[in-house]
């Protein structure tokens, strides 16, 4: 599991100061990139170097409780599956500690899942080596 904490901004926000439901997704992706930064991913690198790239070819969110401006939550990542040319990641978001003592409350939860192909043919190949271990890590 991999965890990214974040406040939530005013502009991530609608006119009642809560989190646009688009945003789960925008804040569920930084913390993807995230994550891959810190096992050796540089997405520029990827689409300017490799003969690969990796796809997002599912999305999909539930919202269970709002966030607001000024709140502090935590991003959980995992790996609900490995497979050998695709990958899913699960996101949890929750409340960090707050003075009305809601840590660890749900607030949504999003899944993504992820094929690689070949930049030539576009068809899907097997994941590389490198990014096998590093999911394997948020088993």
């Amino acid at each position: 599991m991999y965890d990214l904490d974040i406040n939530v901004r005013l502009h991530e926000t609608d006119a009642a100061g809560v989190l646009f439901f688009g945003n789960y997704f925008k804040i569920a992706h930084d913390a993807y990139e995230q994550y891959m930064q810190s096992i050796g991913f540089n997405f520029r690198q990827i689409i300017d170097e490799e003969s690969y790239l990796i796809l997002i070819v599912h999305a999909e969110g539930d919202f269970h409780k709002p966030v607001y401006v000024g709140d502090s939550i935590s991003v959980s990542i995992s790996a609900s599956k490995i497979g050998r040319t695709s990958f899913e990641l699960e996101y949890q978001l929750t409340y960090l500690d707050t003075p009305q003592k809601l840590s660890h409350q749900i607030k949504a939860k999003v899944k993504t899942v992820h094929v690689v192909i070949d930049k030539e043919t576009k068809e899907p190949i097997p994941l590389p080596i490198k990014l096998r271990t590093g999911l394997e890590k948020l088993k």
